[in-house]
């Protein structure tokens, strides 16, 4: 993917996220948190794009980028890291992986439906894993630091 590609993908992706931010009504000083979200989980698919060569790698790592800027960005705006995390994965979401899986299924071929849904498969489960192992570590730290403060007020 040369450069100019790469810009194309990066503006349409922050264009998506606009009309998914306006479409679900986002307050409009938490808009530009959200594009800023979208631009680096992009900028992120497109060196992982360049430099790995499977799906789910291609995707984990955006998706960790992702969420946890939704989670430090919610902390930052005290607003909930789910509007962030929606609007900073929404342009990696297999939308045409799902279509032409379903097309292939449908007009009966087989082989090009199975390779399909494999492919669609380790793009979901990258964004899934990337996602979760940001959220369980937030989980974790945040668990902790309740821990710690309990502590202090004991004492």
């Amino acid at each position: 993917m040369d450069l100019k590609q790469a810009l194309i993908l990066i503006f349409a992706g922050i264009g998506g996220t606009l009309g998914f931010s306006l479409i679900f009504r986002m307050r409009k000083k938490l808009i530009v948190w959200s594009l800023l979200g979208a631009a680096l989980t992009l900028g992120v698919y497109v060196l992982c794009l360049a430099t790995m060569q499977h799906a789910f790698f291609q995707n984990l790592f955006p998706a960790l980028a992702g969420a946890l800027y939704a989670e430090v960005t919610a902390k930052l705006t005290k607003s909930p890291a789910t509007q962030y995390l929606a609007c900073a994965i929404i342009p990696l979401v297999p939308g045409g992986g799902l279509y032409y899986t379903m097309y292939h299924f449908v007009t009966g071929d087989l082989d090009a439906f199975h390779a399909q849904l494999t492919q669609t498969a380790r793009v979901a489960a990258g964004l899934a894993v990337g996602i979760m192992l940001v959220s369980v570590l937030m989980h974790q730290l945040r668990r902790h630091s309740y821990r710690e403060l309990a502590k202090q007020t004991e004492e």
